[in-house]
């Protein structure tokens, strides 16, 4: 499959030579360049990233778009004497390869048939975040093909040289509004094979109330996670009040290869937990208040016995700024010794707005304190000011202080970047994880 990549790198080629008459040819891309220099290590260094384009359409009732993407292009410095190629290291991406591939059409099949989109080359496929969200899979895929209510789609790739196949269907019913989304794939030969699964479905069966629920499964393992929420308008009372109720549980061993991993996902942290929460929501006078509360099991048993929390959250507007303020109370139960923890939250926000002519800016506060210790308080503060006027014109400056960071982020962090009038940008970078440095770069869409 990757002898497309050549191929559709010598059209686009052979495209540049083609007569202005062949107006239904467009080629284009992105391409940037950036150069660093690292007060830390006293060192410059650059990369350069490239996108190609090929559009060619519309040829009788179909459009066809040819994308090649690169690995970046990096350089250093090299024992003072000016920047070379970086060297490769085991497991790095080597600069300037084809990182990315493919053809996609966009037409029927047939004459007068329904417009399908099928992707040939290297894939993006997101079928459900709990077992197929990635862009691992080189092959082919269709989707978008329509019967009625009935939505089908399906793929069949290699993933560095395993097979990888899948379908998935979704359906929209007027009755209830109920709407489905069902979804497998298969990994694998026959003694390794990884089956998985998901079906999702949501309905609206009377005014105010709404479903959903998520049940995906990985056979390989027996292990699943389930997802079940509704919310409803409470009836008969003088105002808007929302109920939420919802049910969780996550098998320990439950982890897709295709699964959504990034951050937000729905299964990181979910491990062989087992929980059910309520909550009520409502505005009043100007502020916005919520009540949930949480009975959570941990150990991978299905029982609610090891946690529960309560807690309230209340917000409101104060001319620019937003304001908030929150309080959880939590209880282990089902230990040796029963343990009760408070965490109380406060939040300032501005969102970005001109403060003076031209002159834009956004900020926040957070602050987190456990069981009411100043000392253990954590303190995060954002700030950004931006203008748009004379000498200042095309200037940012960022700004953020976490007084407690976690491991892997920063605790302080500063971003200076000026956007030339000649389309340079310039800047400078710090934070407190290694991170000192001057650059400027340029970004042409073609």
């Amino acid at each position: 499959m990757k002898k497309l990549a050549v191929i559709l790198a010598a059209a686009m080629i052979a495209t540049v030579a083609l007569p202005v008459a062949a107006a239904n040819v467009d080629i284009g891309g992105e391409l940037d360049s950036k150069i660093m220099y690292d007060f830390g290590t006293n060192a410059p260094s650059a990369e350069t990233n490239l996108k190609l384009n090929l559009n060619v359409g519309p040829i009788g009732n179909q459009t066809v778009t040819g994308v090649i993407e690169f690995n970046p292009w990096l350089f250093a410095e090299k024992d003072g004497n000016g920047m070379e190629a970086k060297p490769v290291e085991e497991g790095d991406p080597i600069p300037g390869a084809i990182r990315k591939a493919y053809l996609e059409a966009v037409g029927p099949y047939w004459t007068d048939g329904p417009a399908v989109t099928s992707r040939l080359g290297d894939l993006e496929l997101a079928y459900s975040p709990f077992i197929l969200a990635t862009d691992a899979v080189n092959g082919m895929s269709i989707s978008g093909i329509a019967y009625g209510p009935v939505e089908i789609g399906a793929f069949y790739g290699l993933d560095k040289g395993i097979r990888a196949r899948g379908a998935r269907v979704a359906a929209e019913m007027g009755i209830a509004d109920i709407a489905i989304d069902a979804s497998v794939v298969k990994r694998g030969h026959e003694e390794n094979e990884e089956l998985d699964y998901a079906a999702y479905a949501i309905a609206k069966p009377i005014p105010g109330l709404a479903i959903d629920a998520t049940y995906a499964a990985q056979t390989s393992t027996e292990s699943s996670a389930i997802r079940a929420n509704a919310a409803a308008v409470v009836p008969y009372l003088p105002i808007d009040v929302v109920a939420t109720a919802g049910y969780r549980r996550t098998g320990e061993a439950f982890n897709p290869t295709y699964r959504w991993t990034g951050k937000g996902n729905p299964v990181d942290g979910e491990g062989g937990i087992a929980a059910v929460t309520a909550g009520l929501a409502t505005s009043y006078g100007g502020f916005n208040v919520a009540l949930d509360g949480e009975i959570l099991g941990d150990d991978n048993d299905g029982k609610l016995d090891d946690e529960r929390s309560i807690g309230a959250t209340v917000g409101t507007a104060v001319s620019w700024f937003d304001l908030s303020a929150g309080h959880k109370l939590t209880q282990t139960i089902g230990a040796e010794e029963t343990e009760v923890h408070n965490t109380t939250t406060l939040g300032v926000a501005m969102k970005e707005r001109e403060v003076m002519p031209s002159i834009l800016m956004s900020a926040s506060y957070n602050a987190s304190m456990p069981d009411f210790s100043l000392t253990n308080t954590r303190h995060i503060a954002k700030a950004s000011v931006g203008a748009d006027v004379s000498v200042l014109k095309g200037v940012k400056v960022s700004g953020m202080y976490d007084t407690k960071p976690e491991a892997v982020k920063p605790g302080r962090e500063l971003g200076i970047e000026y956007g030339a009038p000649c389309g340079v940008k310039l800047g400078y970078s710090y934070n407190d994880l290694n991170t000192n440095m001057v650059y400027a770069g340029m970004e042409v869409e073609f």
